[in-house]
Order: C-alpha cells, then sequence, then structure tokens
C-alpha cells in the first residue's frame, strides 16, 4: 500500500494566493491625503488642487444690490442738500431779524433800555396826540433817549421827566445816532413781522431737519443693501467658504 498522495509529490495548491482578490485596495491607498498649505495659503479641500483666495462679494443679489444703490445714492445727495438749505434758511432767517453772522446786525441793547424805549415812545406819541401835536419819530426818540439817561443817573422818574420836559423847551436835546434810530424801528410793527419771522423759522427748520431724518433712514437702509462679505474661494473649481 503506497503512502504517495495521489498526484505525486507535487507543489502544494496555491490556494491562499488565489483566495485574495486582486480588486481589493491596499492599505496605503485608502487613507487620504491631508491637506497642506501652499506659501500660507490654504488649498481648497474640494478639488484638492486649487487654493483659497480672499474676496469681497455683495451680501445680497443682484436686484437687491441695485435697489441698494438707487436708495443710498439720493439718500446722500438729499441729506448734503437738507444741510445746505437749513443753512441757507437760517441765514436768511437772520438777515430778516437784523442779526448778522456775528450777532451784532443791531446795536446791542438790554433788555431792560429795550422796553424803557417801547414804552417811552408809546407814551410820548399817545400824550402829544392826546394834546394836539404831532412831533416826529426823531423829536420822540431824542425825549426818550434823554429819559433813558436822566432815569439811569437820577433813578426818579419826576425828576427825569422835570429835565428831559425842560430841554424840549431849550431845544437842547441831542439829535440820536443811525444806530439809536435802529433800535427804535421794531416798536410795534416790526415786533409782530418779528414773530412771524420767528415762527417761520421754526416750522422750516422743522420742515429740513425731518427731510433730512427721512434721508438718513433711506440711505442707512440702501447700504444695507449694498453691504459686501469677505469670502474664500477656490481659483480652480469656485468653491466658497464664508471668511467673515
Amino acid at each position: 500500500m503506497s503512502i504517495m498522495p495521489e498526484g505525486g509529490w507535487g507543489d502544494p495548491p496555491k490556494q491562499a494566493a488565489e483566495q485574495r482578490p486582486d480588486s481589493l485596495p491596499r492599505v496605503q491607498n485608502a487613507v487620504p491625503e491631508r491637506p497642506h498649505y501652499r506659501s500660507g495659503i490654504p488649498t481648497c479641500k474640494i478639488c484638492d488642487s486649487g487654493t483659497l483666495r480672499l474676496k469681497k462679494v455683495h451680501r445680497l443679489s443682484g436686484p437687491a444690490v441695485a435697489i441698494g444703490f438707487i436708495l443710498l445714492i439720493p439718500s446722500v445727495l438729499g441729506m448734503l442738500s437738507c444741510a445746505v438749505m437749513l443753512l441757507a434758511f437760517n441765514t436768511s432767517v437772520g438777515a430778516a431779524l437784523g442779526i448778522n453772522a456775528n450777532g451784532s446786525g443791531h446795536p446791542y441793547q438790554s433788555a431792560f433800555d429795550a422796553s424803557f424805549r417801547r414804552s417811552c415812545a408809546r407814551s410820548t406819541r399817545l400824550r402829544s396826540q392826546a394834546e394836539g401835536r404831532f412831533p416826529s419819530q426823531q423829536q420822540i426818540e431824542e425825549y426818550c433817549e434823554c429819559a433813558l439817561s436822566g432815569y439811569k443817573e437820577s433813578g426818579s422818574t419826576t425828576a427825569t421827566v422835570e429835565s428831559c420836559t425842560q430841554r424840549v423847551n431849550d431845544g437842547s436835546l441831542d439829535t440820536p445816532s443811525p444806530d439809536v434810530d435802529a433800535l427804535y424801528s421794531g416798536d410795534t410793527s416790526n415786533a409782530t413781522n418779528a414773530g412771524i419771522i420767528t415762527a417761520v423759522s421754526v416750522l422750516g427748520n422743522a420742515f429740513f431737519i425731518g427731510c433730512g431724518i427721512a434721508f438718513f433712514v433711506s440711505g442707512l437702509l440702501g447700504w444695507l443693501l449694498v453691504m459686501k462679505k469677505r469670502i474664500l474661494q477656490c481659483d480652480v473649481c469656485g468653491a466658497v467658504v464664508n471668511a467673515s
């Protein structure tokens, strides 16, 4: 009885080698390559070949950006126009009230002097008309200026009236200067006009300031529509990553 295996003592079968399919991937090919940087610029993780570049793009779509510019540009021009018109309006109102840029369109007078001159001119005119006399504006100013200076010196109304009346009779009153004439120019009707001009000034300032606020809100909305954001975009595949 022979112990030789059937087929002889040939090479052992290569079953282990034949059972491993050739399609199985190698271990070293199954591990992905780690992303790397090229001169400090990050590479794209989508295509692994491009680099990410920093760009600024609009946050919203094209129509929204167009609407933003339509709102922004007129709003800026409107705010500038309101500022210029407000300045010109206040300058014209100041000129109408007799106040220049230095605040000295009329000669300065205190509140007491202004009140004394108005009351003196009014009472002198009414008293003269009641007596059948009609003095000129210059004569009234001469008498009231004498009364004002005399009252400041003596503090007595009676003494002042007697002294100024005596000077009127003597013809020794001083002729008022043009600056003094300006102090009496706002006695009656001009005071009413000043009140009207002041009211118009308040309404005009409120109008221009309101328009400026409306233009500012519109411009702010337009600025929000045209704002940009920073992104990182691949120069090969176009992939986008937010940078801010």
